[in-house]
């Protein structure tokens, strides 16, 4: 632990008795029980309204929560004229969610659930997103289209250009399909401009803790306004990739937040879209773009080809799960 990290925990009123390093922060041993020391970017109001809505969620029976501690000035980010800061969280013993594990992969969805349905209608009036799905869909879009051009112009190709433009066909199509599927999807004319729900905002198995006494949820720090079922659909992508989209066990996860949460026709079809937007590929290219064209890792060239591989068991359980469950 270095010396800042110290002299923040000295503003606290906890004695540490044993201390660990961990993915990105400090894990602490104290009297009062575990606490997790992490380097953050946020303002002190953001963690205001946080602890806020924790504190909402405890009242409505969701309790296991990160709450963010407050130091001995009554501040909950400590902050050093250097520009760094940092925040101490209550922390839980358990391990994190294991997204090879279907029961452990079920009881998050559920958690999930239900953490939607205790932040629904959160505010009194709509709150409009920060960019609306459609026009981010019809951005990207363009900027794969971009970067299929620009490939496309250059005389000497490495294997990456070549596969990437091999594949640029499917993808794009998928990415068109999905922007004029969104056009006329109902939920999103009904929640895509404004809403009253909280979202999570970075729900994923890194931050879910499994332990003796339920799942604990972590890491707010993205929480913002906007459509809850973007929460799911990222969770579920996920673990999907993860999972090489495995039928049997998707189609449990998405079952064990319905159970919770209950997903109607019209929202079974928006998530549907989201899924199948060309996710993935998109980041691929926009990272080339934005990188040397130089050098490109071999790291980059094998998870396009993991995508283009995967692209057919994902296109296979989209389908099976969304479509063939509506005519059933």
């Amino acid at each position: 632990m270095d010396d800042r990290q110290e002299q923040t925990l000295e503003r606290y009123n906890f004695q540490v008795k044993n201390r660990y390093r961990v993915r990105g922060a400090v894990l602490l041993e104290t009297e009062e029980g575990l606490r997790m020391l992490r380097q953050c970017d946020r303002p002190g109001e953001h963690f205001v309204f946080e602890n806020r809505v924790k504190d909402y969620l405890a009242d409505k029976g969701f309790t296991m929560t990160d709450r963010v501690i407050k130091n001995t000035d009554g501040e909950f980010v400590t902050e050093w004229e250097s520009g760094e800061k940092y925040v101490v969280y209550q922390w839980y013993a358990g391990n994190e969610c294991d997204y090879r594990n279907r029961h452990e992969l079920c009881l998050a969805a559920e958690n999930l659930g239900k953490l939607h349905l205790a932040l629904r209608k959160m505010s009194e009036e709509p709150v409009s997103p920060e960019e609306n799905l459609l026009e981010r869909y019809k951005r990207r879009g363009r900027e794969m289209k971009r970067v299929y051009r620009f490939m496309k112009g250059k005389k000497r190709k490495s294997c990456f250009e070549l596969y990437a433009l091999a594949c640029y066909p499917e993808f794009a199509r998928k990415a068109d399909e999905a922007e004029k599927r969104l056009e006329q999807s109902v939920y999103f004319r009904e929640n895509g401009t404004g809403t009253r729900d909280l979202c999570h905002g970075e729900y994923n198995y890194h931050n879910l803790i499994m332990t003796a006494d339920g799942v604990a949820t972590t890491n707010f720090e993205r929480m913002a306004f906007g459509m809850q079922l973007m929460d799911l659909a990222y969770f579920f992508r996920k673990v999907m990739e993860k999972n090489n989209w495995d039928g049997e066990k998707g189609k449990a996860v998405l079952d064990s937040y319905h159970e919770v949460a209950h997903l109607s026709g019209e929202e079974r079809e928006f998530l549907y879209i989201v899924l199948s937007f060309p996710e993935k590929y998109w980041k691929l290219m926009n990272h080339y773009i934005n990188g040397k064209k130089t050098w490109i890792s071999d790291k980059n060239m094998e998870k396009l080809k993991g995508v283009k591989e995967q692209e057919q068991a994902k296109e296979n359980f989209l389908q099976n799960v969304f479509f063939k469950a509506k005519e059933c």
